[in-house]
């Protein structure tokens, strides 16, 4: 009201003015630099007043450990009543702060870069979800939700990378029909904390059904067993009768107070399946059956030997015969030719 008063005693005033005066000029250009600047200040007041106050959620900070070439899972609530709102998260410890995926999209995952984010609005929250982590990407972030012309509401989160080349990588294969056995290491940080594998589908994101929240029991779920030995901090997994459907990508990873409104999930250990088919079921080679061994009866390896025995036996009588024969007949040769020779000489005389 107030405004409205000033405006028409500076109507009234500009009407005393008689037309093409100097003082009617001075406050034609006057009247004009005063329109500029209000309306140069209604276009500023909003952006300023939404960038100098923002209403922070929670009690407390959110922290977050995760581990460099892994991933991290972070779940960001927000009031009832603001569903339908755009929802964000950006890195900085002020507003406004650098978005790393800003999206209005509900009950589907939107990707931008390493960052994804799923807005699921039956239970009030949205969840971020950080890929290929690096030391850099270490500091405070916020879940924000956008208020139009109004102050947003946003979760301060402080995301930790460690580097550990522990947690890394590795290859694993196995037959159609057969079993295959994963072992994963992980940090003493989360020796408490419920593990589970994943498998990656939908463009990186990894859903599971189930985790192993006990030391030393196996959680069987399907064709899927967990094992958990906090003693040694090893995540053990055995996947029986395997098909081609199993090939993919896996991560061995934790929930860490997953529960509560401030959970994260952590996956630190990314393992490459690939199953192969057994090469002979290719070309099936049918091979005519062994026949089995004859054994013979005891009483005929008797009969053989004695058999054998003989024979040998008369071989050497008849060898024996022949020879005294041959003696006996080259005696006999050499007797016949001093007769012949004596008979000679006794015809011929002296």
């Amino acid at each position: 009201m107030t405004r409205i008063e000033v405006q028409c005693d500076w109507l009234m005033y500009y009407d005393s003015v008689p037309a093409g005066s100097p003082s009617s000029t001075v406050i034609s250009v006057l009247s004009v630099i005063l329109m500029l600047l209000l309306m140069g200040t209604s276009f500023l007041i909003v952006p300023l007043r939404k960038r100098r106050k923002t209403q922070v959620t929670g009690e407390s900070t959110n922290k977050v450990t995760a581990y460099s070439g892994g991933g991290v899972r972070i779940k960001c609530k927000y009031e009832e009543g603001y569903e339908t709102n755009v929802k964000y998260f950006c890195k900085g410890k002020l507003r406004p702060c650098a978005d790393q995926i800003k999206t209005g999209v509900k009950h589907t995952w939107v990707h931008e870069g390493r960052f994804s984010l799923y807005d699921n609005t039956s239970a009030k929250v949205f969840w971020v979800l950080m890929r290929n982590l690096t030391v850099e990407d270490t500091g405070t972030y916020q879940c924000g939700v956008d208020k139009y012309l109004q102050i947003d509401t946003y979760t301060v989160v402080e995301v930790k990378v460690k580097a550990d080349l522990n947690y890394g990588r590795s290859n694993e294969s196995g037959y159609i029909g057969g079993t295959v056995n994963v072992s994963c290491k992980y940090p003493e940080y989360h020796r408490s904390d419920p593990k589970f594998l994943c498998k990656i589908v939908d463009t990186d994101v990894c859903t599971y059904n189930t985790s192993v929240k006990e030391s030393e029991k196996w959680i069987n779920e399907e064709h899927t067993s967990l094992y958990d030995d906090r003693t040694n901090q090893i995540l053990t997994v055995t996947i029986r009768d395997v098909t081609e459907q199993d090939s993919g990508t896996y991560w061995c990873g934790a929930e860490s107070d997953w529960e509560s409104d401030h959970g994260y999930m952590v996956y630190m250990t990314q393992i490459y399946l690939r199953v192969i088919a057994v090469q002979s079921s290719v070309y099936p080679v049918h091979l005519p059956p062994t026949p089995a061994p004859t054994v013979l009866p005891r009483a005929f390896l008797v009969y053989s030997f004695i058999g054998v025995g003989l024979l040998l036996v008369t071989v050497g009588v008849i060898t024996a015969v022949y020879c005294k024969i041959r003696r006996q007949g080259s005696a006999t040769v050499r007797q016949t030719n001093e007769d012949y020779v004596n008979f000679s000489t006794f015809f011929s005389g002296p």
